[in-house]
């Protein structure tokens, strides 16, 4: 057990420290499952961009204040975009082959 005053306060505040950390961390992580969802659910494009600048938003302040590392935040956030730009693609492809459907041919 630690006797001298500061390695008494150090205790205290590393509890602190852990309890806000882990609360950031699960909000961030909520965030991104929330933004997931709404990329599978196909939800509107405003409610979605919405959600991807919350989550970015979060994951930017964490990594600024240390709570996660600079490359975990790209990490997540490149990971978020490329779901983003799947959604968007595989989009872009279904309202082309309607067109497709409808005129019958590929031009325009």
């Amino acid at each position: 057990m630690e006797r001298h005053k500061s390695a008494l306060k150090r205790v205290r505040t590393n509890k602190k420290r852990y309890k806000k950390n882990r609360a950031t961390k699960a909000t961030i992580k909520a965030a991104v499952k929330n933004t997931d969802q709404l990329i599978n659910k196909k939800a509107s494009a405003a409610d979605l961009q919405k959600s991807i600048s919350k989550s970015v938003s979060l994951i930017d302040k964490a990594a600024t204040k240390g709570i996660i590392k600079k490359n975990t935040a790209r990490r997540k956030k490149s990971l978020i975009m490329r779901k983003v730009n799947e959604h968007n693609k595989e989009e872009s492809s279904s309202k082309k082959s309607k067109e497709i459907e409808k005129t019958g041919s590929t031009k325009n």
